[in-house]
C-alpha cells in the first residue's frame, strides 16, 4: 500500500510540498484539506517576485490554465490566487485528492485518521493516513493592499504584474486613488511572502519520516 500523507489546508507551502513528494515518489498517497470551497482565485496574499526569485517553482507544478506568467524582468508580481490554483490544478492532474467545504474535523492519533464533514449534510468521510502536516498558524500584522493602474506617491511595496496593473501593499491610512481590487493580508512582509512559502514548504518536507527519502 502506498503512504498516505494528509495536509491539513491548501496553503502554496502545502502544495508545493506535495509536489516535491510525488516527484520523488509518484505512488504516495496525498490528501488535502480545507474549509474553503475551491482553492485559489479568490484571496489574494502578495505575489511580489524579483528577478532572482522567479521562477520559484518547476514548470510541471503550475498549470497552464489562466495563470499569467512574467515574460521579462520588468514583472515583478504575479497574481498570487490564480498561482495557487494553477498548482492545485496540476496536483490533481497527478492525483492528489482535495476536500474541500469541510466545517469540522477530529483527528484520532491513536488509529491515525480523520474525520471530515461538511456544511449541510450528514456525510462523512474517514481518512486514514500514515502522516499529517498540521496548517499554519497565522502570525504577522495587517496589511492593506490594493491592485492600481498608477504607483501611488507615498511608501508602499510594489510590483507590476504581466496584465500591466500593480499590485502594492502598505500599512496606515495612505489610500490609493479608484483601485481596481482591495485586499487584507495579516503577514510579515509581503515582498518576502513568496519566498517565506517555498521556504516552509521544505521545513513541512523535513518534519516528515520519509524526508530522508526525498532527492
Amino acid at each position: 500500500m502506498p503512504e498516505r500523507i494528509v495536509f491539513m489546508d491548501c496553503s502554496l507551502s502545502s502544495m508545493i510540498c506535495a509536489h516535491k513528494l510525488l516527484d520523488s515518489q509518484e505512488d504516495l498517497e496525498i490528501h488535502l484539506v480545507t474549509e474553503a470551497f475551491e482553492v485559489g482565485m479568490y484571496g489574494e496574499s502578495p505575489g511580489l517576485i524579483t528577478t532572482s526569485s522567479w521562477p520559484m517553482l518547476r514548470p510541471h507544478w503550475i498549470s497552464d490554465s489562466g495563470f499569467d506568467h512574467p515574460t521579462n524582468a520588468r514583472h515583478t508580481a504575479i497574481k498570487s490566487s490564480w498561482l495557487r490554483k494553477a498548482v492545485a490544478i496540476s496536483l490533481s492532474g497527478r492525483g492528489a485528492k482535495f476536500h474541500t467545504g469541510t466545517r469540522r474535523t477530529s483527528i484520532s492519533t491513536n488509529d491515525s485518521s480523520i474525520q471530515l464533514s461538511y456544511p449541510g449534510s450528514r456525510s462523512r468521510v474517514l481518512i486514514e493516513f500514515d502522516h499529517i502536516v498540521h496548517s499554519e498558524k497565522e502570525s504577522g500584522t495587517p496589511w492593506n493592499g490594493a491592485i492600481v493602474t498608477r504607483p501611488p506617491d507615498w511608501p508602499c511595496s510594489m510590483g507590476l504584474r504581466p496584465d500591466g496593473s500593480f499590485e502594492i501593499w502598505w500599512q496606515g491610512n495612505d489610500s490609493p486613488n479608484s483601485p481596481l481590487q482591495v485586499m487584507e493580508w495579516i503577514g510579515i512582509d509581503p515582498d518576502l511572502e513568496l519566498s517565506r512559502q517555498s521556504s516552509l514548504s521544505e521545513s513541512k518536507l523535513a518534519n516528515l519520516d520519509l524526508a530522508s527519502k526525498i532527492t
